[in-house]
């Protein structure tokens, strides 16, 4: 209990600070435009949303001379090619028949192209759309000397469902946690999309993550190497979300199944960082790693948790949680400014959603070994 409390308590200490935080307008701090970046956008088979992301990007407020977009049509049947060609993309074509998923297709396409024509790579999905000033925020806080920036994930689709609102639900949180995490000079976490990346990391740190969350996994390993992400919330990217429950249990059972990897295989590690940095006087290395520890397995803990205050509590536990995870989020929401209507209206739904977590929670971290993967279907 007394450990529960202390990952709990951590967290809330971060939300409460994040309530107080403003976020800058869309497109601010903006840059000059100095940096020459390469996008790159892993797609399997996205021929209903690749070509209006390409049009997104090529739209972006950036000197065009300085800005390539590079689509990888990993193991295409469609005509991803085809498409992200017509709409101003270069294709990079793979076919591999063991190796799928986009952090294989990221580490084969880094190897094709010349990375030190480029100060930085940009890594999107192929469902998003990003602000026409997304791409000058990146290259602001690159030529301000960071390495590694994380954009704001926004919820496209957050009025299509209650799945997809509490989806907009979660990635508030979490970016509301990201700017706290920055503001008090932490680590920011990646997000798996609308993220920049200095080639001088590539080339130093390298990408070699194997997991299934890529996004998480890449931290941890920033972290070990002394680096830090920095968050961007100016830099809005807007994602697609699942509409449908299946397709949400099935994308959220990899991301348990990563995350329990990561967990196995980086928490010990992140540890011995942070006694190593604190012997060497690394104040500042020893919080981020401790910090990595608190997030890392924040999943396991809540699975806990739950079995914890059912055992104590017993059903009237669900009824507590269901009203208290739509006051949290209420919270967040009035903090973000939120004027999406159907979104408002689906936060009774909140408590509910939470609950779908912990099947899946307690399955992934059992069959964490799988390394399959599925591609979450998208909406033109």
């Amino acid at each position: 209990m007394a450990i529960l409390f202390l990952y709990y308590l951590y967290h809330l200490v971060f939300f409460m600070v994040s309530l107080g935080i403003s976020r800058p307008a869309p497109g601010t701090p903006g840059g000059a435009g100095l940096s020459r970046l390469a996008v790159f956008i892993p797609a399997h088979d996205e021929e209903t949303v690749i070509y209006q992301t390409v049009q997104s990007i090529l739209a972006s407020d950036y000197p065009k001379g300085k800005l390539d977009v590079f689509v990888i049509a990993d193991n295409c049947a469609d005509r991803t090619e085809e498409l992200a060609q017509n709409a101003g993309a270069r294709v990079l074509r793979r076919e591999h028949k063991t190796l799928r998923g986009k952090q294989h297709a990221l580490a084969w396409a880094f190897k094709q192209i010349d990375l030190e024509k480029y100060q930085g790579v940009i890594v999107l999905d192929a469902d998003n759309r990003v602000e026409p000033g997304f791409i000058r925020v990146m290259d602001r806080h690159l030529t301000a000397g960071h390495k590694v920036v994380q954009g704001y994930v926004e919820t496209k689709n957050p009025g299509d469902s209650w799945i997809t609102a509490n989806y907009a639900y979660m990635f508030w949180y979490m970016c509301r946690l990201q700017m706290a995490r920055t503001r008090l000079g932490l680590s920011a976490w990646l997000a798996g999309t609308g993220l920049c990346i200095s080639t001088e990391i590539i080339r130093r740190v390298g990408w070699n993550v194997k997991t299934l969350v890529d996004d998480v996994e890449y931290t941890c390993q920033l972290l070990l190497a002394g680096e830090r992400v920095v968050f961007a919330p100016g830099a809005v990217v807007y994602d697609q979300k699942p509409v449908g429950l299946r397709d949400s249990m099935k994308q959220r059972l990899r991301w348990i199944r990563g995350q329990t990897q990561v967990t196995m295989r980086y928490v010990p590690r992140l540890a011995f960082q942070v006694l190593r940095s604190w012997v060497r006087g690394d104040v500042a290395g020893a919080l981020r790693a401790f910090d990595g520890i608190m997030w890392v397995p924040m999943h396991l803990v809540v699975l806990g948790s739950f079995i914890t205050s059912l055992l104590m509590h017993g059903p009237i536990y669900f009824v507590s949680a269901i009203l208290s995870v739509p006051v949290l989020y209420f919270l967040l929401m009035a903090a973000e400014k939120t004027t999406n209507v159907r979104a408002w209206a689906y936060l009774a739904t909140a408590g509910m959603f939470y609950f779908t977590w912990i099947p899946i929670t307690a399955y992934g971290a059992v069959t964490h070994g799988k390394q399959g993967w599925w591609r979450t279907p998208h909406q033109p």
